[in-house]
């Protein structure tokens, strides 16, 4: 099962999973359209090409996202939600020995989050703000022949609906999304010294607007 297969089959039995028979709730898609912000992980510099500079750091550029959300009302304040993103960017490597960052690859970034918002005052009025958070994975389909990754990632925020009738209005949304990158060993001290591994991730913002059509 191909990786957008299995992303349709999971937004299905997530939406539906959480809805009672008994519930009368709305279903909203809201495509949107924006920006992801560029970060960047440390990685091993023996995973450097032979014979090229040592290679100590990967960083994903900053680029247009588009997408859309899936909603479903399921309380007057709670909507279970996926999320779909994509951008379409490139990698560039830090180069150890001239402390600069080279092209290394173009990548279309695919990210999947299923979650829920939580939206501040009740439905009768048009403007609602909201605050959310969800759980997924993050899809690099890289180019150059560099192995494409899947991994695990996650997202914080918040944003606004404004209703402009009961089926159409308007939607900004601000995310922090970090998708894991990396790990490595460091060295902790308290009550004795030892080493433990720490996750290093893309911490990435993404901060989009468009439309909400509700039914």
């Amino acid at each position: 099962m191909n990786i957008r297969r299995f992303s349709l089959v999971a937004t299905v039995v997530f939406l539906f999973a959480t809805v009672p028979a008994h519930a009368q709730g709305r279903f909203e898609i809201d495509p949107f359209v924006g920006y992801e912000t560029s970060a960047s992980y440390p990685i091993s510099l023996n995973n450097s090409p032979a014979g090229s500079d040592p290679i100590d750091r990967l960083r994903v550029n900053g680029a247009i996202a588009w997408g859309t959300f899936l909603d479903y009302r399921l309380t007057e304040n709670f909507e279970p939600e996926f999320m779909w993103n994509r951008n379409n960017t490139s990698y560039d490597a830090h180069d150890l020995l001239t402390n600069s960052y080279v092209p290394a690859y173009h990548s279309v970034i695919d990210q999947y989050q299923f979650g829920g918002i939580y939206m501040f005052r009740n439905s009768e009025v048009k403007l609602r703000p909201y605050v959310g958070a969800s759980l997924g994975f993050t899809h690099d389909s890289n180019g150059n022949s560099t192995p494409n990754r899947t991994e695990f990632s996650y997202s914080l925020g918040g944003g606004v609906k404004y209703y402009v009738t009961r089926h159409i209005g308007f939607r900004a949304d601000a995310r922090y999304l970090p998708t894991y990158g990396s790990s490595s060993n460091a060295l902790y001290c308290y009550f004795g010294c030892y080493y433990a591994s720490v996750s290093h991730y893309l911490n990435r913002g993404n901060f989009t607007g468009g439309l909400v059509f509700s039914f």
